[in-house]
């Protein structure tokens, strides 16, 4: 897969190949790459995915809810 694939593949800004290389178009896409990386291994279960299941906000210790076990907890102060 060439520089800059994935990153467009993922919905990322690609810098076109015939910008002047004094901009670095190949270091940016390959930046690019990283994060499309990070992002469909966050997706895939591979990685840490964080969404209103896994965080839970209350005034109350999770030892006392069931099913905190596990879940981020946010205490409103």
């Amino acid at each position: 897969m060439a520089i800059g694939d994935a990153a467009g593949a993922a919905g990322l800004e690609v810098v076109p190949q015939s910008q002047d290389l004094r901009f670095g178009y190949a270091r940016i896409n390959q930046k690019g790459d990283e994060l499309a990386a990070e992002m469909a291994a966050r997706v895939s279960g591979d990685g840490l995915k964080v969404d209103k299941t896994t965080i839970l906000i209350s005034t109350s210790t999770p030892a006392n809810i069931p099913g905190a076990s596990g879940r981020i907890w946010l205490k409103p102060v």
